[in-house]
Order: structure tokens, then C-alpha cells, then sequence
């Protein structure tokens, strides 16, 4: 079972060079088909909502290898330099992707007893409506690996949850030289990002995060703003539920005279270190000489709504957690390679399964 490195390189660039930012996916199609015939997949497809599909072998169960194809906005130049591919996405998570489509390249023909379909989802980075519309039509899968970055050789049982909100603040505003008979805008999103900031202020996945990640205002520099507008990010782990954290959060809105627009809500997921997918990828690693660890991951992915799928479901990839969503993605060529091997092993091993 061999991954070629230049079949390595040429497949992550080639993905890496399209810049598919959410909602823009689309650009990615001709791509997208053009890799899956080269690497001699059986059949290749798009649903409408844009997800990417490629699939080899006919067996009764189905194992799928799952990853994006979208990335946060803010495109990189695509470069090779000392073994190492750069470029947005390189590690969330086009390159986990790449990893995937070269493991279903050399072990499609060896699975007697399973399909193996490698999916490119849309939308992970913003409200996750790929992963959500495979739920919605039922789709079946015996097992499921979601490519996202943790080390190569870590195993992700859990994920935490995420709630999104946008806020306004209105007020009557004023002029700068006179701030003690104005009312700012600004200050009233400030309070209330003051009280969010010290109710959910943790510092570990076991704890309740905030982070206040736009804030729009004022347009005059002599001028205080009438109208304020920011979001709120918060990650919490289970057994905290949405609608806690919700209630707490309307309680502050109301307190700071703001409004607030739910824009997402995702909850956490914890899944067993025994299920068949996390045995299998431990022998598969043990298998390949390599020390698999289970991890927990800080963030929210697709892995949250395709639990809903099968309790057999795992992340894992190639990547560093900390270069995703920097100006310094970068991924080693290596690493791809390996996690390929990884993810060949793992679908012979689920293929083996009664």
C-alpha cells in the first residue's frame, strides 16, 4: 500500500489553490472531479447543496471519511517550502481532506464486504448546513472519521458546543465634547460584553469560554455612535446544555437595554473511547507502528450534528490545531502522507467487522 509523495503534494495544492471561503464552494467543482479521476475513484457527485462526494467498492456496510472543503475567509498564497504545504485551509482542513481522498485511492480495491465514501462538506465554518442536510435525508453510514487536525495521531471523542449571537445596541448618541449628556451605543454593547466576559470566563475544555468577535460602530471621530453592533461566540463543553447559557444570556441583554439575534446553536458531543471507530483507529495506528492518544477538542466541527448519524464516529487528522485560521496554515507533507496510510488501515479494519 503505497502513497506516493508527489500524488500527496499535487492533491492537497490542487485543493489548497482554489479558494472556497463559505458560500463559494462551487468554485471547487471542476477540481474537485478532476482529482477523483485521477486518483481512479468508481463514482464522484455533488448534492445540491454543494457537497462533494467520491466513493469506490460495493460492499453492504459504509464507511465514511468526512471532511470541508470550506475555509475562513482570508486567502494565503499556495506554496511548497521545506517540506511543508502553505496555503488557507492546508490545515482546516483541506488537508485532512487530501489525506482521505489518497487513503480511498489505495484501499478501494482491497474492501470486500464495504463502500468507502470520501465526503468534501460545505458550510463547516459557518452554520454547518452540509453536515445538517445529511441528516436531514437519513443518510446511513456504519462509521464515520471527520478529517480535522489533532496532531495526526490524536483520536477526538468530543467536541464542545458552540452558540453564536449577533447584538445590537441603540441609543440617543451625542457629540464628543460634551460625553456627560450623550449616551453611547458603544458603551452599552461594552457593559453587556463586560457582564458575558465574567459570567462564561473559563480558561479549559471543561469550562465555559466567551469571545466577543466583531464590534461595528461610529462613523465621525467627534461623534459618539447612536447605533452599536457586535457577536458573541461561546463554547461549552457537556453536560451544559444550550438553553442554560441562553437564559443567562438573555438575562445580561435585557440588563444592558441591547437585543440579540441567535444566529446558531450547536450542542456538545462526547462519544465512547470503545466505540467500533475508535478501536478500529487504534489498531489501525498500532498496526503502522504509531502511538494513537484520545483527545478532546476545544472547537465545534461536523463531528456535533453526525452523531446523529451513527455512535460509531471519531476525528482524526493530519494538522496543529494552533496554525488553523492563522496567517501561518501550513501542514507537513508527512504528516499527509502518514495520515493517509492511517485512514487505509482504518477502512480495512472496519471492513473486517461483523
Amino acid at each position: 500500500m503505497e502513497v506516493y509523495r508527489e500524488e500527496a503534494v499535487s492533491t492537497l495544492v490542487q485543493l489548497l489553490e482554489v479558494y472556497t471561503p463559505p458560500g463559494e464552494e462551487r468554485r471547487l467543482e471542476r477540481t474537485w472531479f478532476r482529482i477523483c479521476g485521477d486518483l481512479r475513484y468508481h463514482r464522484v457527485w455533488r448534492d445540491e447543496v454543494g457537497n462533494y462526494f467520491a466513493s469506490v467498492g460495493s460492499g453492504g456496510k459504509t464507511i465514511m471519511l468526512v471532511s470541508h472543503v470550506d475555509t475562513v475567509p482570508g486567502e494565503l498564497r499556495v506554496k511548497v517550502s521545506a517540506g511543508r504545504v502553505c496555503g488557507r485551509g492546508a490545515v482546516d482542513a483541506k488537508g485532512p481532506l487530501s489525506a482521505m481522498l489518497l487513503a480511498g485511492s489505495v484501499v478501494g480495491d482491497m474492501l470486500k464486504n464495504s463502500r468507502l465514501i470520501v465526503a468534501g462538506l460545505v458550510d463547516e465554518e459557518g452554520m454547518g448546513k452540509g453536515a445538517k442536510k445529511l441528516v436531514e435525508e437519513g443518510i446511513h453510514a456504519d462509521s464515520i472519521v471527520i478529517g480535522e487536525p489533532t496532531g495526526t495521531f490524536g483520536i477526538a471523542v468530543s467536541y464542545r458546543g458552540s452558540i453564536s449571537v449577533k447584538l445590537t445596541a441603540n441609543a440617543k448618541g451625542g457629540h464628543a465634547s460634551a460625553p456627560y449628556i450623550a449616551e453611547s451605543a458603544v458603551e452599552k454593547l461594552l457593559n453587556l460584553w463586560s457582564m458575558v466576559s465574567k459570567e462564561f470566563s473559563g480558561k479549559r475544555y471543561e469550562e465555559i469560554t466567551s469571545a466577543l468577535t466583531t464590534i461595528h460602530a461610529g462613523d465621525w471621530i467627534s461623534r459618539i455612535p447612536d447605533k452599536a453592533e457586535g457577536s458573541i461566540n461561546i463554547r461549552f463543553p457537556h453536560p451544559y446544555t444550550s438553553k442554560d447559557i441562553l437564559a443567562k444570556l438573555e438575562t445580561y441583554v435585557k440588563a444592558s437595554g441591547c437585543s440579540m439575534e441567535i444566529v446558531d446553536v450547536t450542542e456538545p458531543v462526547v462519544t465512547s473511547v470503545n466505540n467500533r471507530a475508535a478501536r478500529a483507529m487504534q489498531r489501525a495506528m498500532l498496526k503502522l507502528g504509531y502511538r494513537p492518544r484520545f483527545v478532546k477538542k476545544t472547537g465545534t466541527s461536523d463531528m456535533n450534528t453526525l452523531a446523529a448519524v451513527t455512535k460509531d464516529i471519531i476525528a482524526c487528522g493530519p494538522g496543529e490545531s494552533a496554525l488553523a485560521h492563522t496567517d501561518s496554515e501550513s501542514v507537513d507533507i508527512n504528516d499527509i502522507i502518514t495520515a493517509a496510510k492511517i485512514y487505509s488501515e482504518f477502512a480495512k479494519e472496519m471492513d473486517l467487522l461483523q
